[in-house]
Parts: C-alpha cells; sequence; structure tokens
C-alpha cells in the first residue's frame, strides 16, 4: 500500500514542478528578448524621430 501511495505522490510533485517552472522558463525567454535583443535594433518609432531630426537639423 505504501509503494502505491509514493508513485501517486512522486507523479504529484513533478505536477507542481513543471507548472511553475514552464511559466518560469517563458519568462526567462522574453525578459531576454526583451531586455537584452530588442534594444539592439530600433523600433519604428525611433527610427521615424531620428529621420525627422536629421532632417529638421539640415
Amino acid at each position: 500500500m505504501d509503494l502505491i501511495a509514493a508513485v501517486v505522490w512522486h507523479w504529484w510533485i513533478a505536477l507542481l514542478l513543471v507548472i511553475g517552472t514552464v511559466p518560469l522558463v517563458i519568462a526567462t525567454i522574453v525578459g531576454y528578448f526583451t531586455k537584452v535583443v530588442a534594444p539592439r535594433y530600433n523600433s519604428r518609432h525611433q527610427r521615424e524621430t531620428r529621420a525627422q531630426s536629421a532632417g529638421e537639423s539640415e
């Protein structure tokens, strides 16, 4: 009887760990792209602002 309870308990712990870990991994990936990769490339707004300021100064 104890062996069956150990197997069931094992699966519940695994389920809780997966439910907690998957969002954490996704948040880490999104945060990396937001903070590290995105600043390397200018957004459309930044390009338009830079083009307007370059045109006004000439």
